[in-house]
């Protein structure tokens, strides 16, 4: 090759390998303190800027069912839940998520599926060091139906007798020998 243009090709692959780390410093690119990740300073675009509720989880039977509306007598829940035990509770579930057996086969699973009577678990949310007043209706988020509420203890049936039905041909009080 011409040492004439070899010179001014050498000079200048010189001056772009020493540049190349003065830019990439100068705009921030290591990972180092202040690195710019594109992450801006603050609170995400889609985070919200509002005052954040509490949970308020009630466990109860429905004791009545309103156009949009369910009325809980309240049996547990979550802290704030106890702290109604005993009291009929009414929630606004107009745009609650109702989770519930197509009960009455309509094909949709709604409103019309809740029976007075039935456990039902309650989520909502209050205001932080809010006091929850039952006497005003609460908005509800989600309505878990659980069934009709048993009655007699644990719920199901067992026999007591021996199971065996077969008629041996004997007198009702004796054993039939083998």
């Amino acid at each position: 090759m011409n040492s004439r243009l070899m010179r001014p090709l050498v000079a200048l692959g010189v001056v772009a390998v020493l540049a190349l780390p003065a830019a990439a410093v100068a705009h921030g690119g290591g990972h180092g303190k202040g690195a710019f990740h594109g992450h801006k300073g603050g609170k995400s675009a889609g985070h919200k800027q509002g005052k954040h509720g509490r949970a308020l989880i009630v466990k109860g039977t429905v004791s009545a069912v309103g156009t949009g509306t369910i009325d809980v007598l309240v049996t547990g829940g979550n802290h704030r839940g106890r702290a109604l035990k005993g009291q009929t509770v009414t929630f606004d579930v107009s745009n609650a998520r109702i989770v519930v057996a197509d009960v009455n086969g309509d094909g949709s699973r709604d409103l019309a599926d809740v029976a007075v009577g039935d456990r039902v678990v309650v989520h909502s949310r209050v205001d932080k060091g809010a006091t929850v007043d039952p006497s005003q209706p609460l908005v509800a988020k989600r309505v878990v139906d659980q069934g009709a509420a048993s009655t007699g203890g644990s719920g199901d049936t067992t026999d007591t007798g021996s199971g065996d039905t077969t008629d041996t041909g004997g007198d009702s009080g004796s054993t039939p020998t083998p």
